[in-house]
């Protein structure tokens, strides 16, 4: 272990960190990584006696740490966000070691994160990941990575460069000049209550320069609070503040409205866009975050939030570090990161003209075409701004995943992602419709049903348009609706549907394209902060004949909503909306009635058929009192149960909807028993 010993040694004289692979079977891969690491490492996925594991889902708990070894066990699965994000936790001189099966095997071995990617657990049964497959070519053609095979020596430790790093602060607690330079700029944007916005890529300290320029405001007399995801990700800008700073959770921020001259907000990329805003209206914020699609919220917070925050204030700042800090320029562990998580994808620019051709492209392309992977990964980050790592891997390993691309002078320029859903067994699909099953995948169909109220949802066919995207310098030109038309003469389901956070743009955009509202979620995105909205194109005789009752369902709940839990959507989205004339029969209410009652279905949803149930149905003179109070309450637009409950001395809403259900079983015959 000498030679080890002075290898690591040397790692950190040069300020670089490695990737090193243990390849076999998972007790040996375990055996070796824990001869090789010190007991203070994390570890993520299953770990051996004496270290605990760590749940690679959970990752915001470990942003802003710094460990000397992160070691992940893909045996657990390889969930490529928390992969992404936390590589970023390893100090200078530090190692990652990758646990995983012999890499010829590992595309074929059952892959517990491939259930995130398919509806039902048997799906992904006998899958081949193509994501494990691209991902084990890159590591064995990259010289910097140290490759260990079960059954062969340790191979030879990489020749590591003869020069010294390291990192000497100056009289203002800078590394380099981009850091002085931002610092300065900090202060200023603060006496003058400016917002600014801080980004870079991990380890070229933010967090640490957010706690210098604390420090200083501090010592000048303004009061400053500090936020950020998790107190472990505030952990750096506490240190280098000298632990003055008071920290608060953001939620608890807008809870309590303390007051402050200024706000600091760390890793902000990972605290929802809205959340984010309503900071922004409260305090005068520093924001320092990433704006790679690894963590938080991707790209929300370059594409949705800064737009937002510039019509908000208008002078604000922004500034951008790109020399790495926290370890050597030279480091390749970043890069490396960046080529497997295809980070660093970027779109090719459109030719000026040239002849639009659109078709199929199967996953199979993708895997055996990498600058074409990259151009659509890329189109698909610069489009959208929940674009992350885990959507790679869905590209690539989604059973039954159609994907569309518009190609205009053979250079990809618009794509649409599609998914197949509904069609269910009947067993499964009353289930959902009452409450009692809500598999993974189908968000069309169980949606419909169970928030919906369309008992028939589940045994419909549907093609999700989950994602489409034009390049922006493509936009306005009817490319989009080209798409459209070419997906809707394909055929193959009865319903052609998309969801999306309903703004008056989008909300457009689909009913020029023919598409009809089905639906308004009745609470909002926490990334986007809007209502989800769900519309649907019929393509099959079944679905025209039904669609119109539908709608006029989707109206009449939609009237009951308006004065209620969508009170707040904007006026402009419902003008763009155009509802349908409400038509609602007693036969469409009853079922939603009966299932609220008799099984498990959602009040919010259900709320306005029982209300028409209500309006329409004698109330027997033996009904207690505090029993029709419940009713009127509960049942009134935008009622909250929590509040009712307390309101009329109940244990809570669980209670007081439980309560409701009795009530409303009275009014009802008996359900069908069989004999």
């Amino acid at each position: 272990m000498t030679e080890w010993e002075d290898w690591r040694r040397h790692l950190r004289r040069i300020g670089e960190r490695r990737l090193l692979v243990l390849s076999g079977s998972e007790t040996w891969a375990m055996a070796r990584a824990a001869e090789l690491c010190p007991e203070d490492s994390l570890w993520l996925g299953p770990a051996p006696a004496g270290h605990e594991a760590r749940d690679p889902a959970r990752i915001l708990r470990y942003l802003g740490r710094e460990y000397p070894c992160l070691v992940y066990n893909a045996y657990g699965g390889l969930h490529p966000d928390a992969f992404g994000a936390l590589l970023g936790t390893v100090a200078a001189g530090g190692l990652v070691l990758l646990l995983c099966p012999p890499l010829a095997d590992w595309p074929s071995y059952p892959d517990p994160d491939l259930a995130r990617y398919v509806a039902l657990p048997e799906q992904a049964d006998g899958l081949e990941s193509r994501f494990i497959r691209r991902f084990a070519a890159l590591l064995q053609q990259d010289e910097q990575v140290w490759l260990w095979r079960q059954g062969q020596p340790a191979p030879a430790l990489s020749a590591l460069p003869d020069t010294s790093w390291q990192r000497r602060r100056d009289r203002h607690g800078c590394l380099n000049r981009e850091q002085r330079q931002a610092l300065a700029c900090m202060l200023h944007a603060a006496r003058r209550r400016q917002p600014l916005v801080l980004t870079a890529d991990r380890g070229r300290g933010k967090s640490s320069l957010l706690g210098l320029a604390a420090a200083r405001l501090l010592d000048a007399g303004y009061r400053v609070l500090l936020t950020a995801p998790s107190p472990a990700a505030a952990a750096r800008a506490l240190e280098h503040s000298g632990q003055r700073l008071p920290f608060m959770a953001p939620d608890a921020l807008l809870a309590r409205r303390p007051e402050a001259d200024l706000l600091l907000v760390d890793e902000a990329a990972a605290i929802p866009s809205a959340m984010l805003l309503t900071l922004a209206r409260r305090y005068c914020c520093l924001f320092a975050s990433t704006e790679h699609g690894y963590e938080g919220t991707g790209l929300g917070f370059q594409l949705k939030f800064q737009p937002a925050l510039a019509r908000l204030s208008p002078g604000w700042r922004k500034y951008h570090l790109s020399e790495p800090a926290r370890w050597s320029p030279r480091d390749p562990l970043e890069p490396l990161v960046f080529r497997l998580l295809a980070l660093d994808a970027d779109p090719v620019t459109p030719p000026a003209g040239g002849g639009l051709r659109i078709h199929r492209l199967e996953p199979r392309q993708l895997i055996e075409d990498e600058s074409l992977l990259r151009q659509l990964f890329g189109l698909l980050t610069l489009a959208h701004y929940q674009t992350r790592p885990s959507d790679l891997r869905q590209l690539l390993d989604a059973p039954g995943l159609e994907l569309v691309l518009a190609r205009l002078g053979g250079i990809p320029v618009a794509a649409a992602l599609l998914v197949r859903e509904g069609e269910l067994d009947p067993a499964l699909g009353q289930a959902i419709w009452e409450g009692r099953r809500r598999p993974r995948g189908h968000l069309l169909p169980q949606s419909l049903a169970f928030h919906g109220g369309f008992r028939e949802a589940c045994r419909l066919g549907y093609r999700r348009i989950m994602r489409i995207v034009v390049h922006p310098r493509c936009q306005q030109q009817g490319i989009g609706s080209r798409l459209l038309d070419w997906l809707k003469r394909q055929g193959g389901a009865d319903f052609l549907g998309t969801s999306f956070g309903a703004s008056p743009e989008l909300l457009r955009f689909w009913r020029r394209n023919g598409f009809q509202p089905v639906r308004i979620g009745l609470g909002v995105d926490a990334v986007s902060g809007l209502h989800a909205a769900m519309m649907l194109w019929p393509q099959s005789p079944a679905a025209r004949a039904l669609l119109p009752a539908w709608l006029g369902q989707f109206g009449a709940d939609l009237r009951h909503h308006r004065q209620g839990l969508l009170r707040a959507l904007p006026d402009a989205c419902w003008r763009e909306l155009d509802l349908p004339l409400p038509a609602v029969s007693p036969g469409l209410d009853e079922p939603r009635v009966r299932d609220f009652a008799f099984a498990h279905r959602d009040l919010p949803a259900d709320q306005p058929a029982l209300a028409r149930f209500l309006r329409r149905t004698p109330l027997p003179a033996t009904l207690p009192a505090h029993q029709l109070a419940l009713l009127e309450a509960l049942l009134a637009p935008g009622a909250n149960p929590a509040e009712v409950a307390r309101r009329l001395g109940l244990k809570g809403q669980k209670d007081a909807t439980q309560q409701l259900r009795q009530v409303v079983q009275q009014l009802l015959p008996p359900p069908a028993t069989d004999c």
